[in-house]
């Protein structure tokens, strides 16, 4: 007998020895053993605390979640949802504040005064175009007083041009002939506006009269130096800081702000980020090798997430499971149906899928919103697994086969 023949034999007798210890290890523990980049479709929803339209918990996780399927109520209420980070209702509701004198603001004070013989025109003044006298212009001290001759020191801080000039007036008129007083803001000094961060050029600057709206702040510091939908406004009002994406505010007119005296403008960047991982991307490609991708517009759908990842891995995904991760609100989780009564605080881990395999579910994708730190998670497909035990298993054999022929 040849020696081929014995080999044959002794081959088939490792290749059998090799698979099956190969399956004992799979199958004992197939997560460990064969390699995989996440958790299975089953493992993400078996253990789910809540599902839409079946709320009640299963088991006991170490991290309660919900997931939910995509449909069009549950993408109707996630569209409606609007943007992150906006100016609360108060903010966007305060019209422009009255700007009032404060401390450095150089004034000019006129007193009118009936007729000659007065308290400031004396009889023999001559021909004048009007009885008045104008003080020189002084300004507002620390204190926040001004001079005025026969009356004193009045204050000034924190007063209108005419509630200032009725007080003068008030101090005058047991002196004066039925005095009349005129207070004109030769420069403002105070009600001071500061705009820091990434902007062309930090600034600090004076309230006009007219007021003062927040784009038209950011355009004296000469504008922001990165693209609006990266770009946050944070504005600081009176011990409260409150924010908004700067693209937000331009296509928005009830977000561009009246300022007030004392506000403070940082303009930031905060660049947005999803995550994507599992079977998304071409693995021969080097781009992919960075899973985390920045937003490239205001707003990006689910499947322009998918797409700008490279899309599923026709030879490993699993298009029935698609999975997108996020901290969703508890009033958006209620608005969608589902139960929340076994969940703590306002923050739900939550986890969105999406069945590709369905048309209408392409569709849907299309209009689903992504957030800042959204993370997408493509599954494997079962036959994955099979593919990667006989990837396993084909070199042992080989390796069987011809050890056995050698002998």
């Amino acid at each position: 007998m040849a020696a081929s023949d014995h080999a044959r034999p002794l081959a088939r007798r490792f290749l059998l020895r090799a698979g099956a210890t190969t399956a004992v290890l799979a199958t004992a523990g197939c997560n460990s053993f064969l390699p995989s980049s996440g958790p299975r479709m089953e493992g993400v929803v078996g253990p789910a605390t809540a599902r839409a339209g079946d709320p009640g918990p299963n088991s006991d996780p170490s991290l309660h979640y919900a997931v939910l399927t995509l449909d069009p109520g549950v993408v109707a209420a996630a569209e409606a949802d609007g943007p992150g980070k906006l100016f609360s209702a108060g903010l966007q509701g305060q019209g422009a504040a009255e700007v009032r004198f404060g401390t450095g603001d150089i004034l000019a004070i006129t007193i009118f005064e009936t007729q000659a013989g007065g308290l400031f025109i004396p009889v023999d003044a001559g021909t004048r175009p009007g009885n008045f006298i104008t003080l020189p212009q002084q300004q507002v001290g620390r204190t926040g007083m001004v001079t005025i001759p026969f009356a004193g020191t009045v204050p000034a801080v924190g007063r209108t041009a005419g509630e200032l000039e009725r007080a003068i007036a008030g101090r005058l008129r047991q002196r004066a002939l039925e005095p009349q007083v005129i207070v004109s803001l030769v420069e403002r000094r105070s009600a001071n506006v500061s705009v820091v961060g990434d902007v062309d050029q930090s600034l600090r600057f004076s309230l006009d009269p007219g007021g003062e709206r927040l784009l038209g702040a950011i355009a004296r510091a000469g504008g922001t130096r990165f693209a609006p939908h990266e770009t946050l406004v944070t504005l600081q009002r009176g011990g409260v800081s409150e924010s908004a994406i700067m693209a937000e505010i331009v296509d928005n007119p009830r977000l561009n702000l009246q300022l007030a005296p004392d506000d403070t403008i940082i303009v930031s960047r905060q660049q947005r980020y999803f995550l994507a991982l599992g079977a998304v991307g071409q693995s021969a490609s080097i781009t992919q090798l960075n899973r985390r991708f920045p937003f490239d517009d205001r707003h990006i759908s689910l499947a322009d997430a998918v797409a700008r990842a490279g899309g599923l891995q026709d030879d490993r995904a699993n298009p029935s499971a698609v999975f997108l991760f996020r901290f969703e609100h508890r009033p958006m989780l209620e608005r969608m149906g589902v139960a929340t009564a076994a969940f703590q605080g306002n923050e739900i881990p939550t986890v969105y899928r999406a069945d590709l395999l369905n048309p209408s579910s392409m569709f849907l994708t299309q209009r689903f919103p992504m957030r800042h730190n959204d993370l997408i998670f493509v599954s494997n497909a079962p036959s994955t697994d099979l593919l990667k035990f006989l990837q396993v298993l084909l070199p042992i054999a080989q390796t069987g086969y011809f050890a056995a022929g050698m002998q």
